[in-house]
């Protein structure tokens, strides 16, 4: 069964049209210096205004672990996405604080052991685009869920979860028009990923 989390919201008011699609998980980015990048007031804002149902992750790179820790003790944030180079031991670091971690690393390292909760495929931070979906491991081989990211769209989402078969998807650009989430393409990728789910 595949769920769907739908990341870079970055104004208050994608929080507003999270809550009347619902996808399985939401994320926000604390990285500097990305486009979508938010700061903590923001965060708060959307916190705030997002579902309590509908875990919020943050998404950080190469940042300070005590961050991360603060965030999410104080119920800011759910989890965290880590998208740098951190190291497995910050990893289980977190992990012990039972922090849920997804790692993202690069397709070739779809059977990385690590403590993290899932393992996320992307092709190159925010960059929207696909990469081959032949080099991932088929499901019996993996050691950790998989969450599969990189130019997912309302075109090839269907293709991605039929030859993929990922545990979660991971959208951003994908559900924007000129940049900014729309409402329309969220519904049409959520109800994508729940009618595969609901003929299993």
């Amino acid at each position: 069964m595949t769920k769907i989390k739908l990341c870079g919201n970055f104004r208050v008011e994608d929080a507003d049209l999270l809550n009347k699609v619902h996808p399985d998980m939401a994320g926000i980015i604390f990285a500097p210096g990305q486009r979508r990048t938010v700061n903590l007031m923001t965060a708060l804002k959307i916190r705030d205004r997002l579902d309590g149902n509908i875990p919020l992750y943050g998404v950080f790179v190469n940042q300070n672990v005590m961050d991360m820790l603060t965030f999410f003790s104080t119920g800011l944030i759910q989890g965290v996405q880590l998208h740098g180079d951190e190291s497995e031991l910050e990893v289980t670091l977190l992990r012990e604080k039972n922090v849920p971690v997804i790692q993202v690393v690069k397709p070739q390292q779809a059977l990385i052991k690590t403590a993290a909760n899932y393992v996320l495929l992307d092709n190159e931070f925010g960059s929207g685009k696909t990469f081959d979906w032949r080099i991932v491991p088929p499901k019996p081989l993996r050691q950790t869920p998989l969450m599969l990211a990189g130019g997912l769209t309302t075109d090839n989402l269907q293709d991605a979860i039929n030859q993929i078969q990922p545990e979660w998807v991971d959208i951003s650009s994908g559900d924007e028009v000129s940049g900014i989430k729309n409402l329309e393409k969220m519904r049409a990728l959520v109800d994508i990923v729940r009618q595969q789910t609901d003929r299993k």
